[in-house]
């Protein structure tokens, strides 16, 4: 099944524009008439006719529709930029196919690359929201300063942070089912001790992902699988 990916949505009405509107109708041929589906991503599955083909939009009729409630307990990486861009696209797409509910990307004092190509990580996380066949997108936020990501995540339960330099427990042996849980993932160069311990007094716990060092993208998938499996 191929889902579209839209959030114009009035009456019985769903208009695909922009790249989702290309992809249908010029690589994938769909005609007036067709049977499609169409996400919202927060949840609903349209299924839709084919009304109209402009040469802007496309216009569906909602025949049906499909929703699929997001689990209460969810699971959220916190992540700083890495040197190399494409290892934190990697990231956002592997972790958006396995289920992550939120990413926040932050700068620390020892985050090498400060900027981030938002735009194309908006569209590497609808892609992969829709080859995985996810119907609801996951938020991702921006965060100038380290110290101001706490006031974002204060709403979540198990809140950890992964450390290179200590011997702490094992974040599956701490880490809660039920509860939505957020884990911070470091820099290149790991947090300092000055933000573990900011960390620390904000209510984190400090915890392993295993024995082995691990690539920051790397980490992030690991405690996101840790998380959720």
């Amino acid at each position: 099944m191929i889902i579209f990916y839209s959030t114009d949505v009035r009456g019985n009405l769903v208009y695909i524009k922009g790249e989702e509107h290309i992809h249908c109708t010029k690589v994938l041929r769909n005609k007036e008439g067709d049977t499609i589906n169409v996400t919202d991503g927060r949840g609903k599955l349209y299924i839709c006719r084919i009304e109209k083909i402009s040469k802007s939009e496309t216009s569906c009729f909602i025949t049906g529709v499909e929703e699929r409630m997001e689990s209460d307990a969810k699971c959220a990486i916190a992540i700083s930029p890495l040197k190399n861009p494409s290892r934190l696209e990697w990231f956002v797409e592997k972790a958006v196919e396995i289920g992550i509910s939120e990413i926040y990307i932050f700068n620390s004092k020892r985050t090498e690359r400060k900027s981030v190509n938002r735009d194309r990580l908006d569209k590497i996380i609808i892609s992969a929201m829709k080859q995985s066949m996810n119907i609801c997108l996951p938020y991702i936020t921006f965060v100038n300063n380290f110290s101001d990501i706490f006031i974002s995540i204060a709403k979540y339960e198990g809140k950890y942070i992964a450390r290179c330099e200590s011997d702490p427990p094992l974040l599956t042996e701490i880490r809660s089912k039920q509860e939505s849980n957020i884990v911070l993932i470091g820099p290149e160069g790991d947090f300092t001790k000055d933000e573990a311990d900011h960390a620390i007094s904000h209510g984190f716990t400090v915890v392993s992902l295993g024995p082995s060092r691990l690539r920051t993208e790397t980490a992030g998938i690991v405690a996101l699988s840790m998380l959720k499996y």
